[in-house]
């Protein structure tokens, strides 16, 4: 897991009517549906993307671990599964 900062991204309004390079913002940043949280680190790339879209997202900034992904938790148990 990563640790250090990192921020907390919610997606609080939809993508779609937003001109053509902000929609590929919200694509690469990985905000693919309404309500959708996220977490990335603190880079100035991200920052960038990041207030591009301001308008349109909740960032939380965080300390700490980065929590494990959906993906990254269904790995975990199917480890353990084979294990036991």
């Amino acid at each position: 897991m990563a640790t250090g900062k990192h921020f907390e991204v919610t997606l609080k309004r939809s993508a779609h009517h937003w001109p053509e390079s902000q929609r590929k913002t919200f694509e690469s940043l990985g905000l693919t549906r309404f309500g959708k949280v996220i977490f990335l680190k603190d880079t100035p790339a991200v920052r960038g993307m990041l207030y591009k879209i301001v308008h349109a997202v909740d960032v939380i900034p965080r300390d700490g671990e980065i929590p494990p992904s959906k993906r990254q938790q269904r790995g975990a148990k199917k480890a353990a599964a084979k294990q036991a």
